[in-house]
């Protein structure tokens, strides 16, 4: 192959590399964020039936409507407590999935544990407040299931969108994609890619190879 070509050949097959690096890493992004969305779906379905039942089925009936506890408001005793487990229960459930299976990432577990924890810190007090808070509004108007109901359900949306960027930019910043799963990816888009160049590079072959055959025919019938 003469120089020129191989040169062109390399660089064909580098723009080809990038921009498909581009498309991949494109794709992963979108396909990290629907991962984080069904799994918090899966978790917002364990903290809303964990909490309902909690709170509905079994606290309602052993603890009085009228108890209450202070703790950034005034609240039923029973809605505080459906609350908080529920949460655990739904941050246990989201880090163990999102760290192996989202974020794909090998970082050490308990600080890990421990960056997801923190953001609850000022999101916890905020998520007794808010869901009391919408509780007590609207609870004159539909009853005081309906306005748990939407008091927990729209706080969890909340959570969703801070959770994200907070697992994103802290707590897996730095070890994005470097779990098993991860290198076993890599290591099949790079043998994907060395198939790609192979191919571009026979092609480039095969297209030289035609070209001194048209040639060599040509000067055969001068």
């Amino acid at each position: 192959m003469k120089e020129g070509n191989k040169k062109e050949v390399i660089k064909s097959n580098i723009e080809t590399n990038i921009v498909d690096k581009q498309n991949v890493n494109k794709k992963e992004e979108w396909l990290r964020i629907l991962k984080f969305v069904l799994f918090s779906i899966s978790a917002g379905a364990i903290q809303m039936v964990s909490s309902l039942l909690l709170k509905l089925v079994i606290l309602d009936h052993f603890i009085s409507a009228e108890s209450t506890i202070f703790f950034i408001t005034e609240q039923a005793t029973s809605t505080f407590i459906a609350d908080t487990v529920g949460l655990a229960l739904s941050v246990v459930w989201n880090f163990t999935f999102n760290r192996k299976f989202t974020f794909k990432a090998a970082n050490n577990v308990p600080i890990a544990m421990l960056l997801a924890f923190l953001f609850y810190i000022p999101f916890y007090p905020f998520q007794i407040w808010y869901i009391a808070t919408i509780e007590k509004a609207l609870t004159a108007s539909l009853g005081g299931s309906f306005a748990y109901i939407i008091g927990l359900v729209t706080c969890m949306i909340i959570n969703f969108v801070l959770e994200f960027l907070w697992q994103t930019f802290v707590v897996f910043r730095k070890s994005i994609d470097t779990n098993n799963l991860a290198k076993k990816q890599k290591d099949k888009e790079g043998d994907n890619n060395s198939k790609i160049s192979e191919k571009a590079e026979n092609k480039g072959k095969k297209s030289e190879i035609k070209a001194k055959i048209n040639t060599n025919n040509k000067k055969e019938d001068n």
